[in-house]
């Protein structure tokens, strides 16, 4: 007999002691458990003093043949163990997945430990800055918050459990699949959770990117908030300021001024069409035109007060004409400062059509003050009118000139009218800005905002350069400043002189032909 072959024998007899072995202790062990389980299962199911004699002995002969089928079970599997060739494979393989099994277990408890020291740290934390008072204050109950906090850690333990099963190869099984569908569930639950939680902030955040953003509510709007009135200031992304007024200063949040009652003064609505443009109209007396043109502008407005009042404040005399000064005083002395007045003079204009749209986007209404002859070469003297549109590079103008010459409603190129407003008689012209309470005019006024160059200004702190730029940007965005029923009605007519006519005033000639005209006709009828 040869050594290898001693050594197989030696071999064999060795395998088949280990698998007798291995046997016995599967018998014994199986009909231990057995025993156990017919005895757990006796103590638990075979008691009470209602049952009957018979009901006891069908049960006890339940668990007797539960014992045998048991045992039944482990003397049938020892037979195959015994028989067939798995002590090896089964030692090599146990052999092979002890290290993968030992990190598995380390990674595990690596990972719960991690997880405990997570939550108790994040806890303290997240208590430190406030996050849990905040939670309360937002109607968050605390078995809510300790939902969430359970849910958040039970998250993380599902995480463990998943890298335990990948670092045991059994990434891709149905447990696998069920850890990660439960993951995506407790995240969609988790972001749920927050957004409820800061959903004011969220709220707070999108109104105010509306609110720098829209073209209504603006710095001058008036607005109430429960007790409190008083005009914006200002908007940033999470707060408004509002001077109120009882004369504080208010910082509420945007939220709240979106659901707040918001006043606005229009103007441009009250002339629509060229009718009511003709309606407005007022013919000058001699020296007249800024008292007639403020008439106008107050009438517009909702103030009655005749030119020959205004004049009469003005101190204005025939021949003489009326200074800006002196016709604002007079405008804002009738109206108790209900409506304010200023006057921008030729060197500070910078763009007159864009100036004057951003005027009247913000609710003020507009007396240039410039030399007649440029746009009338038949006039020879310095004027006053009333523009209450612009149309491209048109200014809409309303003319109280009692003469037919320039009388009317015209349409006058801005370039044109700037020009007008160069030197004249010795000095330069303007134009007067009116704006009545609670419009962004009327703020922009009070606050010294008249200029589009901030160079013109001597001191303008950051806050108010900012609110210029934007009412100035917005005003560039605008194509034309004129009500849409206007726009439909008006129809264009050729050029005469350097001005657009739209309508005049008839003389007292014409007039008397109309008529003589209607009675000829009423004769012939």
């Amino acid at each position: 007999m040869t050594t290898d072959t001693l050594l197989s024998s030696l071999l064999a007899e060795q395998d088949a002691l280990l698998r007798t072995f291995i046997t016995i202790v599967m018998l014994v062990a199986g009909h231990a458990a057995a025993k156990i389980t017919s005895f757990s299962v006796r103590k638990i199911w075979i008691r009470g003093d209602d049952l009957t004699k018979k009901e006891l002995e069908r049960r006890y002969d339940t668990v007797r043949y539960l014992k045998y089928a048991l045992d039944s079970v482990v003397i049938l599997a020892g037979l195959v163990y015994l028989n067939t060739g798995l002590t090896a494979t089964l030692t090599s393989t146990l052999a092979q997945s002890i290290p993968r099994i030992a990190s598995a277990v380390l990674v595990g408890l690596l990972g719960l430990i991690l997880v405990n020291l997570t939550a108790k740290v994040g806890g303290k934390v997240l208590k430190g800055l406030g996050v849990r008072d905040y939670l309360r204050d937002a109607g968050i109950s605390k078995n809510a918050t300790n939902g969430l906090r359970i849910g958040a850690q039970g998250f993380l333990y599902l995480l463990v459990i998943q890298i335990v099963l990948d670092s045991l190869g059994v990434g891709n099984t149905f447990i696998s699949k069920a850890i990660t569908a439960s993951s995506y569930a407790v995240v969609g639950l988790g972001a749920a959770l927050i957004f409820w939680g800061f959903k004011d902030i969220f709220k707070n955040l999108a109104a105010g990117f509306y609110l720098k953003n829209t073209r209504l509510v603006r710095p001058g709007e008036k607005v109430y908030l429960e007790d409190e009135s008083g005009e914006i200031r200002g908007i940033d992304l999470f707060s408004t300021e509002i001077e109120t007024d009882g004369g504080y200063t208010m910082i509420t949040k945007n939220s709240d001024v979106m659901n707040a009652d918001l006043k606005f003064k229009k103007t441009q609505n009250d002339v629509e069409t060229l009718e009511d443009m003709k309606e407005y109209f007022i013919a000058q007396d001699p020296s007249y035109c800024g008292p007639a043109s403020a008439e106008m502008a107050l009438s517009i407005f909702g103030y009655r007060y005749g030119q020959d009042e205004i004049g009469e404040i003005c101190g204005t005399e025939v021949g003489q004409g009326t200074m800006p000064d002196d016709l604002i005083g007079a405008i804002e002395g009738l109206t108790d400062g209900e409506v304010h007045a200023e006057y921008v003079e030729y060197d500070k204009i910078t763009d007159l059509a864009d100036e004057f749209k951003v005027w009247f986007n913000d609710g003020a209404l507009i007396i240039p003050n410039f030399a007649k002859p440029v746009l009338f070469p038949q006039a020879d003297t310095a004027h006053y009118s009333l523009c209450v549109g612009v149309e491209g590079d048109e200014l809409l103008i309303v003319d109280p000139s009692a003469d037919t010459v320039s009388g009317g409603v015209y349409y006058a190129d801005s370039g044109e009218m700037l020009e007008a407003m160069r030197e004249f008689e010795g000095r330069t012209r303007g134009y007067l800005v009116l704006a009545p309470e609670d419009t962004t005019a009327y703020w922009r006024i009070s606050k010294g905002l008249l200029y589009a160059d901030e160079t013109f200004y001597d001191q303008l702190n950051k806050n108010m350069e900012l609110q210029l730029r934007r009412i100035l940007r917005q005003g560039r965005i605008l194509k034309n400043v004129l009500p849409d029923q206007l726009q439909d009605y008006l129809d264009r007519w050729k050029r005469e002189e350097n001005v657009e006519r739209l309508w005049k005033p008839e003389s007292e000639r014409e007039q008397e032909g109309d008529k003589k005209d209607e009675q000829t006709s009423d004769t012939g009828q």
